[in-house]
């Protein structure tokens, strides 16, 4: 199950929200500022990170600059605190699948999500209809 975390309902959110329901995937979405994370679920998310904090945190967001002012070098239990108490710090929306994460929305990097089969159907209708061949052909295709 795709996890869906956002704390604003901004324009990648709905991007985000409107390219997962268009490829049938299934996600829980959730509204950090009404359910905030735990924290055992941000020590989750920075395992994920790449890069440690630079994939999470908005380093725009009014709230990490607060942040950052009242702790020029905030230590990690500083940080995941603040991150409980004003969710604006994360980039949103956050997308959680097993072991992958997506911050914000980016239609090439959202492919992942999807299972291989499906990526796979996918292709071979879009090549179908490329090359004027029926559905039943593509699919063949995808399976072959």
């Amino acid at each position: 199950m795709i996890k869906f975390y956002f704390h604003t309902n901004n324009p990648a959110k709905r991007r985000a929200e409107k390219w997962l329901t268009k490829h049938g995937l299934d996600f829980q979405s959730r509204n950090l500022n009404k359910d905030p994370l735990t924290r055992d679920e941000v020590l989750q998310l920075l395992e994920l990170s790449p890069d440690g904090t630079e994939t999470l945190v908005s380093e725009r967001s009014k709230a990490t600059k607060e942040l950052y002012t009242k702790h020029p070098a905030p230590t990690m239990n500083q940080l995941i605190d603040a991150i409980q108490e004003t969710p604006q710090i994360l980039k949103s929306p956050l997308i959680v699948s097993g072991h992958k994460m997506l911050t914000g929305f980016n239609a090439d990097k959202m492919g992942v999500l999807v299972p291989h089969q499906q990526r796979r159907l996918e292709l071979s209708q879009l090549l179908g209809k490329l090359n004027g061949r029926g559905s039943s052909q593509a699919m063949q295709l995808a399976y072959n």
